[in-house]
């Protein structure tokens, strides 16, 4: 199946490639591009850059760049001549050998110099170039969030006519918001981004769009809101479209599979499966093969099953993302009970919980580094903020004194002593500010810890009550008696908890008197996106207990059925 969250790369792809759709144009056919605004103009500057691109050559390519520029200017179009410096600018940054620290200087000044005076939309394309230097070169992505949040209340006003490329910054933005698993924030973005009219440059954007905001929905598990998504490539009349829809039927096929609809499921992802293997998309292959490895066990074709776990095997191999081994070692284990091998089938399931326990340490460490990189983003607007007071202060402090030789000696002594007040006030607060931070941050670590070592002790426990015949109750018992979220605990995490979520357990208090400590506990985890399994080995209860406690909670406050868990705590 198509579905892959290496967005990114594939950004990267469609950046190179919307370089490509336009024909090549000589020297002599620069005049056409003249004079004009950007949402004229803007196929002309892509044909360009394509002219660029094509030059091998590094130094060839920056004097052909040269020789533009000076035709610009010897026709006083300064825009132009400024549209060939920007993409000298990204190219050097992205894909030539400049060292790190002049691309990341030279990119932020590109955006320090548009800032004030915006020329063909220079300033929202050279935030969005930041921002994707530093998710992709960088990695820290919460100065790349801070680079997209500026982009989106720039481009929130103006006219994808006049700005054509107002799609693909709001793709990218929701792409980075799906790679984090925010579903409903990036599918906000994508619709935002489908409803700009479908060009031939932004065709391939705006089926991304569809296509992630697609995969969204299947993630939430609303599969008919995922099916529309696809379909809508589907009709799509662009021929730049034609790659999307090969992507949308092996999403179609996935979709299917999900609900059980299996013989409608083959075709499809079979056809993913030959598509993807024509463009060595070998992550997809892997997928595909999982898919149907996993309809043919179901429907009993245990040979056929078998012929495509050897297929994802290899194509797992191929691709090197060995994160899909958490599904396809699942199915294995299938495969093997229904082939009597019990004993090989229980060591696919260790291997399964072994291969969802790496992408979680994985996927836990990059949100544990995002939130790092928070803290640090905050320490340095501090530090930066505190340089810029300093600046305006030894600015006032010299124009006070220059006051006040001409005035009075007294004034002078008097404006000394005000402001050396104000620096202690000044300095305490930064003090007490970078103590809340450290504390924080202290906190933050050390209720992680707290988490994965009791949660380890319940899976060894967990494992005990398998293998060991006697005293189950007794293990049990000690089991329930290893609460996380003890009173000293539930106090830490309240803490921590109103930092992310403010003022949600007043809120929740408010609008539900009724519920106990317990269930605001529950409904805190719930809102923190903890799964049925987690929570359970959070509180220190059984699965069943949780899916309990929210029975007795939907009766309590008399709650509609209709009304998940997620939609309750996200509308508090």
């Amino acid at each position: 199946m198509a579905k892959s969250k290496d967005v990114f790369t594939r950004l990267s792809f469609f950046i190179v490639l919307s370089f490509l759709f336009y024909p090549s144009i000589s020297i002599a056919q620069y005049e056409i591009l003249l004079h004009k605004p950007y949402g004229q103009n803007v196929d002309g500057i892509h044909s360009m850059y394509r002219d660029l691109i094509n030059i091998n050559d590094s130094l060839k390519r920056a004097e052909k760049a040269q020789e533009i520029k000076r035709f610009a200017l010897q026709h006083n179009d300064q825009t132009l001549a400024l549209n060939v410096d920007f993409f000298l600018n990204f190219w050097n940054s992205f894909y030539q050998n400049q060292p790190k620290e002049i691309s990341l200087l030279k990119l932020k000044r590109q955006v320090d110099k548009y800032f004030h005076k915006d020329i063909d939309f220079l300033y929202e394309r050279s935030l969005r170039a930041l921002a994707e230097y530093y998710w992709k070169i960088e990695q820290n992505y919460e100065l790349a969030f801070e680079q997209y949040l500026i982009l989106d209340s720039r481009i929130e006003q103006i006219n994808s006519e006049d700005y054509p490329e107002k799609a693909r910054d709001l793709m990218q933005i929701g792409e980075a918001y799906y790679y984090f698993q925010d579903y409903h924030l990036a599918i906000s973005y994508f619709k935002k981004a489908i409803v700009i009219p479908e060009t031939p440059f932004n065709s391939g954007v705006i089926n991304s769009a569809r296509n992630t905001m697609g995969l969204c929905y299947q993630e939430l598990h609303q599969f008919d809101s995922a099916a529309a998504c696809f379909n809508k490539i589907l009709i799509s009349e662009f021929p730049e479209a034609i790659a999307w829809k090969k992507i949308a039927r092996g999403n179609l096929g996935a979709n299917l599979y999900f609900k059980g609809d299996y013989d409608k499921a083959i075709p499809l992802i079979e056809d993913d499966l030959s598509s993807s293997i024509e463009i060595n998309d070998f992550g997809s292959c892997a997928g595909a093969a999982i898919g149907l490895a996993d309809i043919h066990l179901l429907k009993g074709n245990l040979s056929i099953s078998k012929k495509y776990i050897d297929l994802a095997r290899h194509y797992i191999y191929k691709s090197g993302q060995k994160d899909r081994n958490k599904n396809l070692f699942s199915i294995m284990s299938k495969w093997c009970i229904a082939n009597d091998n019990k004993e090989l089938s229980l060591k696919y399931i260790d291997s399964t919980v072994l291969a969802i326990e790496e992408y979680n340490k994985k996927y836990s460490a990059l949100n544990v580094l995002r939130a790092q990189q928070k803290i640090d983003l905050q320490n340095l607007k501090i530090q930066n903020s505190e340089r810029e007071r300093d600046v305006q202060r030894r600015i006032a402090i010299r124009n006070t004194l220059a006051l006040v030789v001409i005035i009075l000696i007294i004034i002078l002594v008097l404006v000394y002593y005000v402001q050396k007040k104000k620096q202690l006030e000044k300095d305490a607060e930064i003090r007490s500010a970078n103590h809340i931070i450290e504390n924080s941050k202290y906190q933050l670590k050390a209720f992680m810890e707290q988490v994965l070592l009791k949660n380890s002790l319940i899976r060894d426990l967990e494992r005990k009550i398998k293998h060991i015949d006697i005293d189950n109750q007794n293990i049990l018992l000690e089991l329930q008696q290893k609460t996380i979220l003890t009173e000293e605990d539930w106090q830490q995490f309240k803490i921590l908890f109103e930092k992310v979520h403010e003022g949600f357990l007043l809120r929740l208090k408010d609008k539900f008197p009724e519920l106990s400590s317990a269930e605001i506990r529950f409904m805190s985890l719930a809102k923190l996106r903890f799964s049925n399994k987690e929570m359970a080995a959070t509180l220190g209860v059984s699965p069943q207990s949780v899916r309990t406690n929210w029975y007795r909670i939907r009766k309590k406050i008399n709650l509609n059925e209709n009304i998940s868990l997620d939609d309750l705590v996200n509308s508090i």
